[in-house]
């Protein structure tokens, strides 16, 4: 008796620990970030798809917060950062290739934890 009270306390507190679970639109939602980075073109003027990240990436920011899925919101915000950091930039296409290298690590990370879930 004493095994099976703590086999579900363990299974009960195993669960609290879990951060949120899997979510379609979350997951679309980041796969279409993904997306935007991947296609993202840094030779000439990458301003309107720049415009486009940022507004696919502040969806899935609202999104998560409505939600309640703090462990997405926390890896969002960086992205944001970094993708408002780009926006902000005139053209330049050395500064667009660092930039979106680092996009591309930090959508896949985002992935990860999202597309993980279950």
């Amino acid at each position: 008796m004493k095994s099976l009270v703590l086999s579900i306390a363990l299974l009960i507190g195993g669960c609290s620990m879990i951060p949120s679970f899997w979510d379609d639109n979350e997951s679309w939602s980041v796969a279409k970030i993904r997306h935007s980075v991947d296609t993202l073109n840094c030779s000439g003027n990458y301003e309107s798809q720049v415009n486009i990240l940022v507004s696919d990436i502040r969806f899935l920011q609202l999104y998560s917060e409505s939600k309640g899925s703090d462990d997405l919101s926390e890896m969002i915000s960086p992205m944001m950062d970094t993708a408002m950091g780009l926006q902000k930039m005139t053209v330049n296409e050395t500064f667009c290739k660092l930039k979106k290298k680092q996009l591309v690590k930090q959508s896949a990370i985002i992935a990860d934890a999202a597309m993980e879930r279950f």
